[in-house]
């Protein structure tokens, strides 16, 4: 098609099959704003979506997966008798390690474990507080509690708290997550590295 043609076509009120493929630029400008805003927003979207609606299961290699049961708050308080304020309020995990007031040898390990698996959460740290459930009436020494300075110390109103958590005699560590439910538990000596990972693999939902 010549020039003077494609002319007449347009005076003609015929638009040219150039002009037809061409997509206006008002258009062509809001699609490519939309494209920017799903670039931008569908990835924020799935990653809220599998935090808060369907997290991804992490496979325990270290700790005993429970079936989610909830820790019965009512019978925990700390040892001013306030009581501990539930996951689902404070956004907080919690590892509860249950252990008489006289800490042998075998629980200052398992304590200062929980230290460093906490420390080593990095930023993450505040996603978890460290809960030393006091069994017997004896008071924690001065000098191990200040080697423990994040420590919560609480005490069990009712024995079936201590049930819960394994047993009046056991001495597991026991995880609950940010809903209050009581859903891994590992031994009071667990693998340290293995321990530390795979308690930061869970945390970060």
């Amino acid at each position: 098609m010549t020039t003077d043609q494609q002319a007449n076509n347009e005076v003609e009120g015929t638009p040219s099959p150039m002009a037809a493929t061409t997509p206006s630029s008002p258009l062509k400008g809001r699609l490519i704003i939309l494209a920017i805003v799903a670039i931008g927003v569908l990835p924020l979207l799935a990653a809220l979506y599998f935090r808060y609606v369907s997290p991804p299961e992490v496979k325990a290699t270290v700790g005993q997966s429970l079936d989610p049961m909830p820790l019965p708050f009512e019978f925990l308080q700390r040892l001013d008798g306030v009581a501990l304020e539930h996951p689902a309020v404070s956004g907080k995990w919690l590892l509860i390690f249950a252990a008489p007031g006289a800490c042998d040898e075998q629980c200052q390990h398992t304590l200062y474990l929980t230290r460093q698996a906490r420390t080593a959460q990095g930023r993450n740290l505040a996603r978890i507080d460290r809960l030393w459930v006091i069994t017997d009436a004896t008071i924690p020494a001065a000098d191990l509690l200040a080697a423990h300075p994040d420590l919560v110390l609480v005490k069990a109103t009712d024995a079936k708290l201590l049930q819960v958590l394994g047993g009046s005699g056991s001495r597991h560590l026991n995880l609950v997550d940010r809903r209050g439910l009581l859903v891994f538990r590992y031994s009071d000596d667990p693998e340290p590295k293995a321990f530390i990972n795979e308690l930061g693999k869970l945390i970060k939902f």
